[in-house]
């Protein structure tokens, strides 16, 4: 599903990894993303049902992509 903003510029066939998905800009940056038609990765460190909700309402919005627990710092 692409937004108004989306039509300039496409991210078909690209995959974003997005750490700190599950909240704030992190998520909002991974929404864009999706919303421009790439795969989306959703990292998150801690907070697993935090990130999950967030998941949850990404692919709500028919978007693609997968939810994965890992530090970005190690």
């Amino acid at each position: 599903m692409m937004d108004q903003h989306s039509s300039m510029f496409s991210l078909e066939g690209k995959v974003a990894l997005v750490t700190g998905s599950s909240k704030g800009l992190g998520r909002a940056r991974a929404t864009g993303l999706g919303r421009a038609g790439a795969k989306v990765a959703f990292n998150y460190r801690n907070g697993q049902e935090q990130a999950e909700a967030a998941f949850a309402a990404y692919r709500a919005e028919g978007l693609q992509g997968g939810l994965y627990r890992a530090s970005a710092i190690d």
